[in-house]
């Protein structure tokens, strides 16, 4: 017969461990809950967008997360750390195609148009492969 380690525990170092650990995990609930209470909708997309452009597995349904022009325009700012310009959208949209791809309203703002995570993803490519 095999010998097995044993730890014993008085019932008051049990609760004491136990709470201690519970208060770490509250402690890390709290930090997430709190960093995505300072993020705007528009940062998180941005946020989640630039992960899937760079790491594609990073994002199980591309095709279900939706960004719109002023997000596509932020991926990759210019010398002078601002947003791409709407010209430069303009060009981008025709020259990958993403101007034929299916679009729709912004939840959030109606008239403004937004495309498929997947579809963005495949533009960019496209568009940084030939420029």
């Amino acid at each position: 017969m095999e010998a097995l380690q044993a730890l014993v525990l008085t019932n008051v170092q049990l609760r004491e461990m136990l709470t201690d650990a519970a208060k770490q995990g509250a402690l890390l609930a709290v930090q997430d809950l709190r960093a995505e209470l300072h993020q705007s909708p528009d940062d998180a997309t941005l946020q989640k967008l630039r992960a899937y452009l760079a790491d594609p597995a990073s994002l199980p349904n591309p095709h279900e997360h939706w960004a719109h022009a002023g997000l596509i325009r932020q991926i990759q700012l210019t010398a002078r750390n601002k947003p791409k310009s709407t010209a430069w959208f303009m060009k981008f949209q025709k020259l990958t195609g993403l101007v034929g791809c299916q679009t729709r309203s912004s939840p959030a703002f109606g008239r403004r148009r937004e495309w498929r995570f997947s579809d963005i993803k495949l533009a960019w490519g496209a568009y940084y492969r030939s420029g």
